[in-house]
């Protein structure tokens, strides 16, 4: 009794609490919860109601609500859904006097939910967004004319596609035709109009999708078009693209796609948001019925050139001087492009392979080489093309045709994999420097370009046309006669490979695979010929089994690069031929000793390796063939076998973790550094880090360094791409000698300073190829980009960031304006702007807008609270206040201590 009589004061405190007096509220008064629910909901629709009126208002045709109303509009439908459906909810529970015991969560759960969604509606009942804000809305600009080499039947079918597209009645079109007639063209042609002319479209989205590709690709590089996180999935993608107008450009699909798995609102849906925005979607495919499954509401078949427009394609392509000159080459010339039969790809591949022959007998050999073959292209086979495209192949040196059938194993990875992979497989040719094999790989990659035998894309990634890629597999396989000389095949969706597959490869010369593979097969046979086995981007692929090495006792080439894989299995030392062993980007931390038994050994990259530490000692200087070692950032060998390995060494990435190292490294060709943790180290001049004149130092990051002052950029120009600066808060600014920074940095795309006291970065201005500048905790920057008085005039006269895509500021508390003067950011695509609180402007000029702005991320009190000299500017930029905000570089860092972190628990 004496404990209820203590309880008592309590509990009475406790049931006077407002808080609990609230929640208790949800369960006893759900009802009234629900009635002032419903009042601010007729609030919130008499407004809403009030602004579609006033858009509706006649004059203001030809206006569209700017992107910050509509997203307001966007979020008022939404809450009247989720409102209407809690009433819903609320009438089909009968929550009754007599039946409230047993309905009691469901009470509480309806009232808690009635509050907060009458929260929501009074921050948007209050919110500015809502303010009546128009945007002209010019009338579409006159398609220009088509480039004659289009022809007219492309002209007229790009007429016919932009029609389509200011067409309400059409949602999806669908373009055929055989490999290699001009759809892809097409298609980047539509691309190009919609980025110059005016149709109201918010995101033009151009996608490649291509046979056996698989939708989480597809979704990845949607989301990348977005500026939206790599993990970002359908729905995030679907929650950007319902409230804007979109087209989506989706080139060389195989086979039916559902729209919806990959988040794209469908273009023919009977929802009411189609009404008010408009989704387009156009595609390419080589199949009719492709078209009839995707339920294109036109359909579109591209067809071979008429015979005049064939020879004005291949009189583009060829020297034309030369065939107009000769009645008898001019002659030559129309019987060659007859064989190609107005197929555009073999009109342009032909004419490339012939702009340098000149004399009457070179284009009769080429005539008989053609007719030789007893063929052309017959439509609608592709295969048929394989030797008239041939020619172009036959046409290059030895040394490049290896290079080009090597390169279609690659296609879709970056032009770094292609140096590594090219030095591995010997097509390089020996080099004393890195820089050497470099250039030379350029020459290759434009003899190849000019062939119109592979091209580049915007981001730096090789592509091939389907039909070239196709060829090029077809030639390595003896024109078709032994299909499993080479073998590229990717295992997305499965966990292991197939028995059957696993059989060709003792037939095969080279063996590509990637996919999601979770297990290696157990050979039971062996592979005499494998010369070549890459295993890539298989991050569930987590070991080798043993006996796996045994049976491929040639090997000479081994990528596992960008797979799960923990350790190198004992038995890899039956591979006493192999010259190229990459693994970098896997869980592998530390080396074995019996590497020591391949003496052929000439490539070790063991990049981005978390766990590594220190190799072990002697493994590196016994391997005396080595010429390029890659531990780069976290793996280093010690001072004294730095200098065995002076005599052969041609390339070297690694951390430095003393300055013996750093000393050591001085002498040798470095390529990649990580300089951490050196609390001596006071001074540091670049021309110190590589030999004199012969190294290719292109990713360099000094990190921890307490009591470096002096960072001294002298020397001759660098080949630098990336440079990090993190915590070195005694270095307070950088000292330049010989030459300007846009000489010295002409080849820098990202920099990265994290937690210094740098106090200027007006050198960053002009630097040519700078992608990426990140920013981010700097405590005492106040102006990044100041400029003297004096030097304001001839620095506006020049182009400022060039090349700057994506612009990080990231907690810099006295960061009060970022230039004293406006800047272009000519291609800034992605801003991000998260605890700069003084920041009160931003330096843009007058025309910058959300087309080209594309993602901007920070604090919506932030945002609304800056100061613009030009009003008209924040009307054209939709901000994201999203919490989520990662810069690359930002990921790096986290990653690497997350795995520092994970190895010291492991040991």
């Amino acid at each position: 009794m004496d404990l209820v009589k203590g309880c008592l004061p309590l509990c009475s405190g406790i049931m006077q609490n407002s808080v609990v007096l609230q929640h208790m509220s949800f369960v006893f008064h759900p009802k009234g919860k629900l009635d002032e629910l419903e009042s601010v909901m007729r609030d919130l629709m008499a407004k809403k109601e009030d602004i579609q009126r006033e858009l509706d208002h006649p004059r203001n045709k030809g206006k569209r609500p700017n992107s910050q109303l509509r997203r307001w509009l966007h979020k008022a439908g939404e809450t009247e859904d989720k409102v209407q459906q809690l009433l819903d909810e609320y009438s089909k529970g009968n929550c009754d006097a007599f039946s409230w015991l047993k309905n009691c969560y469901s009470r509480y759960k309806i009232g808690s939910e009635a509050f907060k969604l009458k929260d929501e509606i009074d921050v948007l009942l209050k919110d500015k967004q809502s303010e009546i804000s128009l945007v002209e809305t010019q009338p579409p600009l006159p398609v220009p004319a088509s480039h004659r080499i289009l022809g007219k039947g492309i002209a007229s079918k790009l007429d016919t596609i932009c029609s389509y597209l200011t067409d309400e009645t059409v949602g999806m079109v669908g373009v055929w035709g055989m490999g290699g007639v001009g759809k892809t063209t097409l298609l980047r042609k539509i691309q190009s109009l919609l980025d110059n002319a005016n149709m109201a479209f918010d995101h033009v989205l151009f996608i490649v999708a291509s046979q056996n590709i698989q939708l989480e690709k597809l979704r990845e590089e949607i989301a990348k078009k977005l500026q939206l996180p790599s993990s970002a999935g359908t729905e995030d993608i679907f929650n950007v693209l319902k409230i804007n107008n979109f087209v989506l450009l989706l080139d060389d699909i195989w086979e039916e796609i559902d729209l919806n798995d990959l988040g794209i609102p469908h273009p023919c849906g009977d929802n009411n948001s189609t009404k008010q925005y408009k989704y387009k979607v156009v595609f390419s495919t080589r199949s009719e019925d492709v078209c009839a499954r995707m339920g294109a509401s036109k359909m579109i078949r591209v067809e071979c050139l008429e015979p005049d427009e064939a020879w004005d394609l291949f009189k583009d392509n060829v020297n034309s001087d030369v065939i107009e000159s000769d009645e008898r080459i001019n002659k030559i010339a129309k019987q060659v492009i007859n064989a190609c039969s107005g197929l555009p790809l073999a009109l342009k591949v032909i004419g490339k392979a012939m702009s340098n022959k000149k004399t009457l007998p070179e284009w009769k050999f080429v005539l008989r080489s053609l007719e030789s073959s007893n063929t052309k292209v017959v439509q609608g086979v592709e295969e048929s093309l394989f030797p008239i495209l041939k020619f172009s192949y036959d046409n290059l040196p030895d040394n490049v045709k290896n290079c080009f059938l090597s390169a279609s194993m690659l296609q879709g990875r970056p032009k770094y994999k292609l140096l590594e992979c090219w030095m591995g497989l010997g097509l390089v040719g020996d080099f004393v420097y890195l820089q050497e094999a470099f250039d030379k790989v350029e020459y290759i990659l434009k003899t190849l370009e000019e062939s119109c035998l592979l091209y580049f894309s915007h981001d730096g990634y090789m592509c091939f046309h389907d039909v070239i890629y196709e060829m090029a597999m077809w030639i390595a396989s003896d024109c078709g006669m032994n299909r499993n000389k080479w073998i590229a095949k990717g295992y997305y969706g499965f966990t292991e490979i197939p028995t059957n597959d696993t059989k060709n490869w003792r037939f095969a010369n080279r063996v590509m695979t990637a996919g999601d593979m979770e297990l290696l097969p157990i050979l039971s046979h062996q592979c005499p010929d494998l010369l070549c086995l890459m295993i890539l981007e298989s991050f569930l692929l987590n070991n080798i089994p043993e006996g796996f090495f045994p049976q491929m006792p040639n090997l000479m080439y081994l990528d596992l690069s960008r797979t799960g894989i923990k350790e190198l299995p004992k038995d890899i030392k039956c591979l006493v031929n192999l010259q190229y062993l990459n693994i970098s980007d896997t869980l592998i931390s530390s080396l074995p000793k019996e590497l020591v038994y391949l003496n052929k050994m000439q490539y070790l990259l063991c990049r981005d390796l978390g766990g590594l530490s220190k190799v072990e000692d002697g493994l590196m200087s016994k391997l005396q063939k080595l010429k390029v070692i890659d531990l780069y950032p976290y793996g280093w060998v010690e001072p004294d076998e730095l200098k065995l390995l002076k005599k052969h060494i041609r390339a070297i990435g690694m951390r430095v973790v003393s300055q013996e190292v750093l000393q050591q490294l001085s002498y040798l060709p470095t390529t990649q550094l990580c300089i951490e943790n050196l609390d001596k180290l006071i001074s540091l001049s670049f021309d110190t880090l590589s030999c004199k004149n012969h190294g290719f130092l292109h990713a360099l990051q000094i990190k921890s360094c307490s009591q470096l002052e002096r960072l001294v950029m002298n020397g001759i120009e660098t080949h630098l791409n990336d440079l990090i600066i993190c915590d070195v808060k005694k270095l307070l600014n950088i000292i330049w000698t010989d030459l300007s920074p846009p000489e010295f940095f002409h080849m820098l795309k990202r920099l990265c300073i994290f937690r210094c006291n740098l106090t200027s970065f007006s050198w960053v201005l002009h630097l040519p190829c700078l992608f990426e500048l990140n920013i981010e905790d700097c405590a005492e920057i106040e102006m990044l980009f100041y400029p003297e008085e004096r030097e304001i005039q001839p620095v506006s006269e020049c182009l400022m960031f060039p090349a700057l895509q994506s612009l990080f500021l990231i907690k810099l508390p006295k960061l009060g304006s970022i230039s004293n003067f406006a800047l272009d950011f000519p291609r800034l695509s992605q801003l991000t702007v998260r605890q700069c609180l003084n920041l009160k402007k931003l330096p843009f000029r007058h025309g910058i807008n959300n087309r080209q702005i594309t993602y901007i991320n920070c604090k919506r009190k932030w945002w609304e609270s800056l100061e613009w000299d030009d009003g008209i500017i924040p009307s054209h930029l939709a901000p994201d206040y999203s919490t989520i905000f990662w810069s690359l570089s930002s990921w790096v860092l986290h990653l690497q201590k997350v795995l520092r972190t994970a190895n010291s628990l492991c040991e």
